[in-house]
Parts: structure tokens; sequence; C-alpha cells
């Protein structure tokens, strides 16, 4: 049986379709990746990845064997958890991918719990999935994360997670404090009680956008679709943690997902009067995948601090 190193080489190239970031993901050298390959590929008597578009991609039988090492990995994490939670273990690891914009959100509030309960638990939190976190969970790189339910995920990856719904979460507008509306809006403190904006209004004013991402254009589209325009961009980002922090500079508008508001407690956030963004937060893990306590304790952690409205605090 292939040892468990060994299972994360390939799994990191299938899910990052590349020997290079897969080496530097792993902290191996590129030429013993493409070493490993050649030598599965002799040990299979088969080819693994076909190169297309700058990007590998598996055969139909390098398909079998990822699925195959899928299930091995699996097996192993969920005999391991299983065993821990024999022994009643408060130790081990989790790993948990989040995004850089609702970590502060999330983890300020539920991780001072979960540390008092399982304070030998070594947490690893993911911020970053150029891939997403679904693939990453997938493949067994992550054991939870949090995802919005419309983010474009393909068929086969969405098959194989289990999806529990958390809360539902949408866009604002929000206009810099030099801005007429700003200062109008600070008569109504909370941003939840002001009148929803008309996005046409402010057709004409300078925008701070974010790279579109693959993942989530839809979403993105169907947001701007009652308003029949494009945002004149002022400013294009590759990530979106700093474009509060312009709008405040009073670089431009910029339409920010409700977290930032609830997160920051300040600003001059609008809701919008043709809204179709609505869209939902998960927790995600992989079908047939043995959740240990721990696990189980920091999902109902977040399940229980969202049913008492610790996250949407004003």
């Amino acid at each position: 049986m292939i040892n468990d190193r060994k299972l994360d080489y390939l799994l990191k190239i299938a899910e990052t379709r590349s020997i290079t970031s897969a080496a530097k993901a792993l902290y191996v050298s590129q030429p013993a990746l493409s070493q490993f390959v050649s030598s599965l590929e002799k040990d299979y008597d088969t080819k693994i990845f076909d190169y297309e578009n700058g990007k590998l991609t598996p055969t139909f039988t390098g398909e079998l064997i990822i699925e195959s090492f899928k299930q091995q990995k699996l097996l192993e994490s969920n005999l391991q958890r299983a065993l821990n939670d024999a022994r009643q273990s408060k130790s081990g690891r989790i790993t948990i991918g989040i995004s850089n914009g609702r970590a502060p959100m999330f983890l300020s509030i539920v991780l001072p719990d979960f540390k008092k309960e399982y304070p030998h638990i070594q947490l690893t939190i993911n911020t970053k999935s150029e891939n997403g976190f679904e693939s990453m969970v997938s493949s067994g790189s992550l054991d939870l994360a949090f995802v919005m339910d419309r983010a474009d995920v393909p068929a086969k990856v969405k098959e194989g997670l289990v999806y529990e719904p958390l809360f539902d979460y949408y866009c604002l507008l929000a206009a810099p404090p030099t801005h007429p509306i700003a200062r109008e809006a600070e008569k109504i403190p909370d941003w939840r009680k002001r009148p929803p904006v008309d996005l046409n209004d402010f057709k004409n004013e300078p925008f701070i956008c974010t790279t579109p991402s693959d993942r989530h254009k839809q979403w993105e589209a169907d947001i701007l679709k009652p308003y029949n325009f494009r945002p004149k961009e002022a400013i294009l980002l590759t990530e979106e943690s700093a474009v509060f922090s312009l709008v405040q500079a009073g670089v431009g508008f910029a339409l920010l997902q409700d977290y930032v508001a609830y997160s920051y407690r300040r600003g001059a956030f609008f809701r919008l009067n043709q809204d179709n963004s609505k869209a939902t937060l998960c927790v995600i893990y992989r079908k047939g995948f043995q959740l240990s306590k721990a696990m189980v304790y920091f999902i109902d952690l977040v399940k229980e601090h969202t049913k008492k409205g610790s996250f949407f605090r004003f």
C-alpha cells in the first residue's frame, strides 16, 4: 500500500493541476514530484495526466487512480479519528478553510469557546485557495471549509461533499465617506434600517472592483443584472481584503458582502432595492468522512452563535 506522504503528493498535483504549484505547496522539489509521477505511471502501466492549455488534466485511468488515493486517505483519516475518539483523546489537528474576509468575523467569536473545550487541538486555518476550498476538502487537504452555496463548482466535486447550511448573506453598496449619500447615512447609524438604494443612481461613480473569480462570476452577474450596467473601475484589485479600506479612503464605491459591515461596524453601507444577491454560507466536508468529536463541536459552536446572532451584532 502506498504511504500517506505519497498519497498527498498525487492528490496535491491533482488539486493544483500543476507540478510546480504542488511542489511549492508540499515543500519538495519539482524534479522529485515529476519523478514520482513517472514512477507511479510505470507501476500502474498507464498515463495519469495529460498536459492541456498549461494545466495537467487527469486521464480516464488517472481519475481512477486519484479516486482510489482519495478513498485510501479517507479510510486512514477515519480510522485515526475513530481511535482518537475511542481513547477520548483531546489532541490532534483540524484543518479548516475560510476566506480571509470572514476569518476575523468567525474566529474571534468561535475560537475562545473552542479552545476552552479543546486546548490541545491544533487548528490550521487556510484563508487562501486559488481553486476553491471545495476541491481542497474533496482531496483531503482540508477537513472542513466554509463556502457559499452559489459558487461554481465542478459537479463531480460537489457530489462528493456534504453541505450544511448556516445562514444567508447579501451584497451591499459601500459608499466613500466624502459622498453626500454617506453624510446622509449618518442620520441612521444602523445600515440595516437605511432605505435601499438604486444602483443605477451610481453608474457614473468610480468603483473599486476585484478580479472576477471563475467561482463567483454567475453570482456577481446576477447582482448587476437588474441594473443593466457595469461599474466604472477606479481600481482593480486581485484580492478583496483591501477594498473596504480604499472605500474609506474615498477612492470609490464598492459592492461588498454584508460580513464586511458586520466585521467593521462602521461605514456607509446600503442594501440594494433590486436584490438578487442572496447566497447561503455552508460548512462542507467529504461524504463518508468521520468527523471527530472536536470537529462536531466546532461546527455546533458556529451554529449556536449563528442562532444567537453573535455574528450579526451591529
